[in-house]
């Protein structure tokens, strides 16, 4: 009965809901080489579903304050993600939740404030609030099938705070300061992800150790382009996430200052990646990347069904590649980005230190997918991971797997509020053959103030 409310609440305001009109304050086209620059909004938390492409102004005076910081090189951005969901059956128990996500963002553009060419500033402040129980209560599941959720309780922290600058007409970019690996690394759909669970956006090998929300970390992240198809990237991060000497399980970076960097025990993270893109005729376009990561010093990574006291090892570490490919471009002269792209990612773990051995996640994005409706988007993808079987890494039992299976309908309500239904099934759930399969609706509200 309740799906039957959602679907037909979904369905009326999709036909009432008008195409969005023209952004107050959209983000602007990455500027070709002879012109000027441009004011960009700030990056949007990453793995956060489809986001609004504008903010609300609610009043002349205000868009018009807005515009006037903008143009002086202060870019601000409000965005408040809302979740509410509910587990039909199986799981560990039926029933609903409601979870929210408050990420306030402030972006310096350093050439226009104090003439230092190429050079930026951001900083992000996050509050995330669910009710008890909540989604990971009702369905512990590995990969993150509801990715605000921070398997950590409610949290309110400081999440990003680094300085960027560019080099060499763009050809080289550093940043250093508190960031989140996802603003360049993996991500194959780019840099927000599309789909509510995380299987789009990294590989289930590397969840425990990422610096990603909640656990952002101290990092310094170095970009190069030599060419227009090829990056090559490279990050070395605080790992004190994984480091065991801070008890069972061990804190979260994204609740702490610059410290751990500075006076680390030789826990950390170091990340490199190889990117190479391609077009081909009609506007399609393509990507391909592999990648490496490893952890060094002493980890222990606790998760929830795993052994109370997991093996320490002496660093861990893997490998990924992923690509994405637009088959279908209806209009490749136009400025928005719309036709379908395909994804595949894949993940691997060692399996002597790492709950997930391995891992592989496939789909699809339609961004435009109905007549006079481009900025909505559709999609569906699935993530499989397999899990250790090692009882001082993971769990006992043999033939362990996660398994994920996602359909989400992303509606540009206006430029400032997206809403996005949601279908989740997850098999195994946390990779326990004795949690019975789960099947969660889902409807996510964004809202860019």
């Amino acid at each position: 009965m309740m799906l039957d409310a959602v679907t037909l609440t979904v369905a009326a305001a999709l036909a009432q809901a008008p195409p969005p009109a023209e952004p107050q304050h959209a983000p602007p086209q990455k500027p070709e080489a002879d012109e000027s620059p441009q004011s960009i909004l700030p990056p949007e938390t990453p793995s956060l579903g489809v986001q609004p492409s504008a903010a609300l102004d609610f009043t002349p005076a205000i868009a018009e304050a807005r515009q006037g910081l903008a143009d002086a090189g202060i870019v601000f951005n409000l965005n408040l993600t809302l979740d509410s969901g509910w587990n039909f059956t199986g799981g560990a128990t039926a029933g609903g939740f409601v979870s929210g996500l408050v990420t306030a963002t402030a972006q310096l553009d350093m050439e226009k404030l104090v003439k230092l060419k190429g050079g930026s500033f951001l900083v992000s402040w996050q509050d995330f609030f669910t009710t008890n129980p909540g989604a990971y209560d009702r369905v512990p599941d590995y990969w993150g099938y509801e990715s605000i959720d921070s398997a950590l309780g409610n949290i309110n922290q400081l999440s990003q705070c680094y300085y960027s600058q560019s080099l060499l007409d763009g050809a080289l970019v550093v940043s250093f300061g508190k960031q989140d690996a996802l603003n360049s690394f993996l991500n194959p759909l780019g840099a927000t992800g599309y789909f509510i669970s995380n299987m789009d956006c990294y590989p289930a090998t590397m969840i425990p150790y990422t610096p990603t929300y909640p656990d952002q970390a101290m990092g310094l992240v170095i970009v190069g382009k030599p060419a227009d198809w090829l990056e090559l990237k490279t990050a070395w991060f605080d790992g004190s996430n994984a480091y065991p000497a801070g008890g069972i399980p061990p804190p979260s970076t994204g609740s702490l200052g610059p410290g751990t960097f500075f006076d680390n025990p030789g826990s950390w993270f170091f990340l490199n990646e190889i990117d190479v893109s391609w077009k081909c005729d009609g506007g399609l376009d393509g990507s391909a990347s592999i990648g490496g990561w490893w952890q060094s010093g002493q980890t222990s990574v606790f998760v929830p069904n795993g052994p109370a006291v997991p093996r320490i090892s002496d660093g861990t570490g893997g490998l990924y590649a992923q690509v994405t490919q637009r088959i279908y471009n209806p209009d490749p002269t136009a400025q928005t980005a719309r036709g379908v792209r395909l994804f595949a990612q894949f993940g691997w773990g060692d399996p002597s230190s790492n709950p997930a051995n391995w891992s592989l996640a496939g789909g699809f994005a339609w961004d435009g997918p109905l007549p006079g409706r481009d900025a909505d988007s559709f999609g569906i993808a699935a993530g499989y991971a397999g899990l250790s079987s090692d009882p001082g890494v993971y769990q006992s039992q043999t033939g362990l797997y996660n398994l994920n299976v996602e359909a989400y309908y992303a509606i540009a309500l206006t430029d400032w509020m997206t809403l996005q239904p949601d279908l989740q099934i997850i098999v195994s759930p946390e990779g326990s053959s004795e949690i019975p399969v789960a099947v969660v609706g889902m409807l996510r509200a964004s809202i860019n103030f």
